[in-house]
């Protein structure tokens, strides 16, 4: 799909070159010059520049940044968010949540498609929560998540099957991207 093919290329772009400082912001990536990801969702178009750089993505200020903030809903675009905190009434700091960003930042970082994985995920969760928002049984769909991938990634990473839950996680992303953005990808 040309979204992943222009994720794929900013990744790479990303993930050799010299002039890229710091990973604060995670849709700041640098393609030809400093791009942002919802720069590019929203307006079609991802060039940064220097001072929004320096202001927000190298800064650790992106939560200031106005792009990101207008970009935010109450989870963040994460439909695993969704389904722990607007689902099931979890907070955004539960067990299930921290277990869950700790893999990502361990585990997934650590394999060879694993930076690529989480680009990805926060490429498209965005729309995949915007789509599932927009239904009329949302709050049923994030439950189903939160049982269906959220709770047994949990389980898997607690045994150490780190492996099992990457694949899982993988497999249920990719049957919500066909199935609620596959128009998009």
């Amino acid at each position: 799909s040309a979204l992943c093919l222009g994720f794929m290329e900013a990744y790479v772009a990303f993930s050799a070159s010299p002039k890229i400082m710091a990973e604060e912001c995670r849709f700041y990536y640098y393609d030809h010059g400093y791009s942002c990801a919802i720069k590019r969702e929203k307006e079609g178009n991802s060039s940064i520049d220097d001072d929004i750089v320096h202001r927000y993505c190298w800064g650790y200020h992106y939560d200031d940044c106005p792009r990101y903030k207008s970009s935010q809903s109450s989870s963040g675009g994460c439909y695993l968010t969704s389904a722990c905190v607007e689902a099931i009434g979890l907070s955004d700091d539960c067990y299930e949540l921290v277990t869950l960003r700790s893999f990502r930042d361990g585990y997934m970082r650590s394999t060879p498609n694993g930076m690529a994985d989480i680009c990805e995920y926060y490429l498209t969760a965005p729309l995949i929560v915007n789509k599932i928002k927009e239904s009329a049984n949302a709050k049923t769909v994030f439950e189903k998540i939160y049982h269906e991938l959220v709770m047994p990634c949990v389980e898997l990473i607690e045994h150490s099957k780190n492996e099992d839950a990457y694949k899982l996680y993988r497999s249920y992303t990719k049957m919500l991207q066909k199935q609620y953005v596959a128009d998009l990808l």
